[in-house]
C-alpha cells in the first residue's frame, strides 16, 4: 500500500475534571413554555412557532444591527457552573424566508461585558452559516474559568443587518461522565461478544457468524502545536451526533470504526491524567451505537506524540511515547472490558514503526493483563523495513489492511479514469494484497485469519461522475470482501474528500453536500449478505436504591431498566412498598407516605417480549421532624422620649421562618409603629406608659403572644434664650371674597441673646381654607402651615407672604405662632391673631 497522508493531526482537550453540574443550563431551550428568558440591547426577540424545529416555538431574531452584543443574550447563571468543567455550546438556527439565500452567524460568549470569546467557526454543521431552506446547527466548547462575581452571557446573532433568523434547542452543558450518563457494565454478556473463531468473526456461545460492514467515523480533527491547546480551535469532536448514527444504521451499516487520538484523553503537558470529558464523548458514542443495534472499534487512530509522531517515525523510537500508549490503552481495556457493544481495540492506525508486530504483541500483553476477551485489531506496519504480518501467538486478533487500489485513482481527484474491472480481478487484487497475500490459502480460495479492511473508498468524484463507475467499484469490493469473509469500513461518513457528506462537521437533514450517489447505492451495498443483528442486550433493573421520603410529604421516583425490548411494565415482585405509596405499571413511585420506617421489597419488570428480571430494594422513610411554635423572647422595652426617633427590633426563637409580627392588643405610644419584619420604630409624641400585647406567626401559621410596656418620657426642657418674636402679622384685605385668595404677610424676628434653633412661623389652617401659594420655606398640610428659617442670629428677622383661599362666608380668624428649639422668656411677643370677615 501506497505511504499517504491524509489522516489528521490531533487536538488536546483540557484538564480532567472529575464532577460538574449536569443538565442544559439555559431554561427552556426548546423556548416551550411560552417565557422568553433571552433579551438584546437592539434585536426584536420574539417567540415564533411557525419556525420552530420542533415542540411548541422558536425564537426569531431581528434587528437592524450586525454584531454579538447586539444579538439575543442569555444571561448563564456561574452558580450552576463549575470552573475546569468543559461546557457543550449549541443551538440549532435557521434564516427567515424571503431575506437571502444565507447570512453570517455569530456565536460568543460575554464576560463582564467584555469582546465575545467566539464559539463557533469552524464547529457549525456546514459553514457558520444560515439558511432558510434546512436548519443547521452552531456549536462550541469552552472549558469554565470564571469568578462568581463575573457575568457570562450567551450572545447569537446574524453578522448583517435586517436578516432575521429563528433559534431552538439552545443549549449549554458540561460533558461530563455525570452528564452523558453511561456506566460500563459490571459483568461480560458472553452471548454478545465479537471475537476470532479461526479465520472468521462470530458472536457468543453459538459462534453466529458475523461480518462487520462499517463506516469511519471521526472523533478528532486538525490541531495545532500548542499543547494544551485553545479549547475552541482544537475541540472539534462533534462530528457526528445520534440522528447519525441512526442514519449510518438505516444506510445498512452495522458497525462504526471510532477514530480517536491520545490526547482525547491526556495532554502531553499532563500525560496519564485521563480527561473526564474524553471517556465522555466515547461513552456517548457507545450509547449512539448500542440504541442502533452497532458496533464500534476504537481506532487509536493518533498516538501519543502526535499523527504516527509528526514524521512518520518518531514514536517507533520514542519508548517515553510507546509507554504512554501501552498504559492508555490499559487504562481503555479497564474501562471497557465488559462492553460488548466495541467489537475490537485497533492498536494504532497504519503504523509507521520496524518490527512493529513485536511491539504490537507487547500492547496485546498489556491489554489481556485487564481484558482477555476482546477482539483486538493489528494494522500491517507501513514501514518500509518492517518484516510484515504474521501470526501472532494470541488467537482472538482480527488483522487490518487499509484498501484504497488503486492510489493514483482512487486517491485523486483530478485523475477521472473509468473503473472497468471485474469482480474477478477485485478478487484477485485481494489474493495478492499487501498483508493478505500472506494468509491466503490458494487450496480453499480463502484467507487462514480473520482480516478487516479498516478503510477503503475512493474520492467522492469518482462517485458523481457520469462514467467514472464508482459506484462499480464499491459494488466490487464489497462482494469481493462478501467472497472472502472479510469485515470492512468504509472511509468515511463525514470528510472533505471521500465522504458521504463532503464536510467534518456534516449532520443528516440539514444543510450538506452529500455524495448522493454513494448515499443511494449503500443500502443494497450492504444488504447484499446482511449479518444476524445483534441481540439487545439482556433486561436489567439500573435502579439500585431509592432516594429517601418523608412521613406526610408527598414522594415521586422513577425506577429504571435496560437492555430488553421497551415497552417495560414493573410490578412488584415481593414485599410492599411503604405505606400510601404506589407503583405504576411505568415504574413511578409516587404518593404521600404515612409511616416511618426502612422498608425492603423487590422490583419486577416485564419487556415487550416477556423478559424479565428483578431488583431487591429498600427504601427509607424518615419521620416528620416535631416542629415547634414560635417563642418571642422579647420581654422588655428600652424607654423612649418624646420627639426623638425610636427603634426597637423585636426577637423570637424556634418556629419557622418566614415571620410576621402584628399588634395583638392595647395601642402603642402616639408615633410609634410595628413593622411586619417586628421593627418598632417612629418618633413618640406624648409622655407616659403604654402596654400592649405583640404576636408572631411563623411560616406554618403558629403563633405566639407577649404582653410588653413602653415608656415614653417627657422632653427635656428647653435652655437658653431665643425671645422668638412675631412681630407684623397682617392680611393685605380686609373684605375678603369666598373663592378670591388673601394674602397674609408676617414678620418674625429673635430679639433674644442667644442663636435660636429651627426658627419657624406655625399657622393652623383654618376650616374651609385652603393652602394657594406662599414663600418657599413655607410647606402646608391639611391642619398646618409651616414656614421653617433655620438658626436665626440675634436681631436677624424674615419678612414672608402667603396666600390662603376661604372657601365658606363667615368669620376667618387666623393666629401665627413664631417659635425655636431654645426656651423664650418673653412668651407675651410669640402669637398674632387676625379676624375677618368672609363675604
Amino acid at each position: 500500500m501506497k505511504t499517504y497522508t491524509w489522516g489528521l493531526v490531533s487536538i488536546p482537550l483540557m484538564l480532567a475534571v472529575q464532577t460538574a453540574l449536569a443538565g442544559n443550563l439555559i431554561t427552556d431551550g426548546g423556548f416551550e413554555s411560552g417565557a422568553l428568558s433571552w433579551a438584546s440591547t437592539k434585536s426584536i426577540l420574539t417567540l415564533d412557532p411557525v419556525a420552530a424545529y420542533a415542540g411548541q416555538a422558536g425564537m426569531k431574531v431581528d434587528s437592524a444591527y450586525s454584531g454579538c452584543t447586539t444579538g439575543a443574550l442569555y444571561t448563564l447563571n456561574t452558580a450552576n457552573l463549575q470552573n475546569g468543567t468543559l461546557y457543550e455550546f449549541g443551538a440549532r438556527v435557521r434564516l427567515s424566508s424571503g431575506v437571502g439565500s444565507s447570512a453570517n452567524l455569530s456565536f460568543g460568549l460575554i464576560k463582564n461585558g467584555a469582546t465575545p470569546i467566539t464559539l463557533d467557526g469552524e464547529q457549525s454543521s456546514y459553514d457558520a452559516k444560515v439558511y432558510p431552506d434546512k436548519w443547521t446547527r452552531v456549536y462550541g466548547v469552552w472549558q469554565a474559568s470564571f469568578a462568581p462575581t463575573d457575568t457570562l452571557k450567551v450572545c447569537i446573532s446574524g453578522t448583517a443587518a435586517n436578516k432575521p433568523f429563528q433559534v431552538d434547542e439552545a443549549f449549554v452543558k458540561p460533558l461530563t461522565t455525570d452528564e452523558v450518563g453511561y456506566q460500563p457494565p459490571a459483568t461480560l454478556d458472553a452471548s454478545t461478544l465479537i471475537y476470532a473463531d479461526g479465520n472468521r468473526l462470530v458472536m457468543g456461545s453459538q459462534k453466529t457468524p458475523f461480518l462487520m460492514k462499517g463506516v469511519n467515523v471521526y472523533l478528532y480533527d486538525l490541531g495545532n502545536d500548542v499543547d494544551p491547546p485553545p479549547p475552541l480551535d482544537d475541540f472539534k469532536y462533534k462530528n457526528v451526533d445520534e440522528a447519525s448514527y441512526q442514519e449510518i444504521r438505516d444506510l445498512g451499516f452495522n458497525s462504526v470504526r471510532l477514530m480517536l487520538s491520545y490526547n482525547l484523553f491526556e495532554s502531553s503537558t499532563a500525560p496519564g491524567v485521563y480527561k473526564n470529558e474524553g471517556w465522555a464523548l466515547v461513552d456517548r458514542h457507545i450509547q449512539w451505537a448500542k440504541q442502533n443495534g452497532l458496533r464500534l472499534i476504537l481506532d487509536m487512530h493518533v498516538p501519543p506524540g502526535g499523527y504516527q509522531s509528526n514524521d512518520f517515525k518518531g514514536f517507533g523510537n520514542r519508548a517515553d511515547l510507546k509507554k504512554r500508549l501501552e498504559d492508555l490503552w490499559v487504562a481503555i481495556a479497564q474501562r471497557y472490558r465488559n462492553e460488548t457493544t466495541i467489537a475490537a481495540y485497533d492498536l494504532i492506525n497504519e503504523p509507521h514503526i520496524n518490527n512493529w508486530f513485536i511491539y504490537a504483541q507487547t500492547l496485546i500483553d498489556k491489554i489481556r493483563a485487564v481484558d482477555p476477551n476482546h477482539l483486538i485489531d493489528v494494522e500491517v506496519s507501513f514501514h518500509p523495513s518492517d518484516k510484515g504480518m504474521y501470526k501472532l501467538a494470541d488467537d482472538n486478533i482480527l488483522y487490518d489492511v487499509h484498501w484504497y487500489e488503486p492510489w493514483s485513482w482512487a486517491g485523486s481527484h483530478t485523475n477521472n479514469t473509468p473503473y472497468t474491472g471485474t469482480l474477478e480481478q477485485f478478487k484477485q487484487l485481494l489474493r495478492n494484497g499487501e498483508g493478505l497475500s500472506e494468509f491466503y490459502d490458494a487450496a480453499t480460495d480463502s484467507f487462514t485469519v480473520p482480516f478487516n479492511i479498516g478503510e477503503y473508498g475512493v474520492t467522492f468524484e469518482k462517485y458523481e461522475l457520469a462514467g467514472v463507475n464508482g459506484v462499480t467499484w464499491l459494488q466490487h469490493a464489497n462482494a469481493a470482501f462478501d467472497h472472502f469473509g472479510i469485515s470492512r469500513q468504509l472511509f468515511h461518513y463525514n470528510e472533505n474528500n471521500f465522504g458521504i457528506y463532503r464536510s467534518w462537521n456534516s449532520y443528516p437533514n440539514e444543510h450538506t453536500k452529500t455524495t448522493v450517489a454513494l448515499k443511494a447505492a449503500l443500502p443494497a451495498i450492504n444488504g447484499a449478505e446482511p449479518p444476524p443483528p445483534p441481540p439487545p442486550p439482556a433486561l436489567d433493573i439500573t435502579t439500585t436504591s431509592l432516594p429517601s421520603g418523608m412521613e406526610g410529604t408527598a414522594y415521586s421516583a422513577q425506577v429504571s431498566a435496560s437492555g430488553g425490548t421497551s415497552p417495560y411494565t414493573w410490578s412488584l415482585a415481593a414485599g410492599s412498598l411503604p405505606a400510601g405509596l404506589t407503583l405504576g405499571s411505568d415504574g413511578k413511585i409516587t404518593g404521600t407516605p404515612t409511616t416511618a420506617g426502612t422498608f425492603s421489597f423487590t422490583l419486577a419488570v416485564t419487556d415487550q417480549k416477556a423478559a424479565t428480571d428483578t431488583q431487591a430494594i429498600s427504601m427509607t422513610v424518615t419521620a416528620q421532624p416535631v416542629v415547634l411554635p414560635p417563642d418571642i423572647t422579647t420581654t422588655s422595652l428600652t424607654a423612649g422620649t418624646v420627639g426623638k426617633t425610636y427603634s426597637a427590633t423585636l426577637n423570637v426563637s424556634k418556629g419557622t421562618a418566614p415571620y410576621s409580627w402584628s399588634v395583638d392588643s392595647g395601642n402603642l405610644p402616639a408615633g410609634l409603629s410595628l413593622s411586619t419584619a417586628g421593627v418598632l420604630n417612629g418618633t413618640p409624641t406624648t409622655a407616659g406608659t403604654s402596654s400592649f400585647s405583640v404576636k408572631v406567626t411563623d411560616g406554618k401559621n403558629l403563633s405566639d403572644t407577649q404582653t410588653l410596656s413602653l415608656a415614653i418620657n417627657a422632653a427635656p426642657p428647653a435652655t437658653g434664650n431665643a425671645d422668638m418674636a412675631l412681630t407684623k402679622f397682617t392680611a393685605t384685605s380686609t373684605k375678603p371674597k369666598t373663592g378670591a385668595a388673601v394674602g397674609f404677610n408676617f414678620v418674625l424676628k429673635n430679639n433674644g441673646k442667644d442663636v435660636a434653633k429651627n426658627a419657624r412661623f406655625v399657622l393652623p389652617m383654618p376650616v374651609n381654607t385652603a393652602w394657594v401659594s406662599g414663600a418657599a420655606e413655607c410647606v402646608p398640610s391639611a391642619a398646618e402651615v409651616v414656614c421653617s428659617f433655620g438658626d436665626l442670629a440675634k436681631g436677624v428677622s424674615r419678612d414672608r407672604y402667603i396666600y390662603l383661599r376661604p372657601a365658606v362666608a363667615g368669620a376667618l380668624n387666623l393666629t401665627g405662632t413664631a417659635a425655636s428649639d431654645l426656651a423664650d422668656n418673653v412668651s407675651t411677643n410669640n402669637t398674632k391673631t387676625i379676624s375677618l370677615t368672609v363675604k
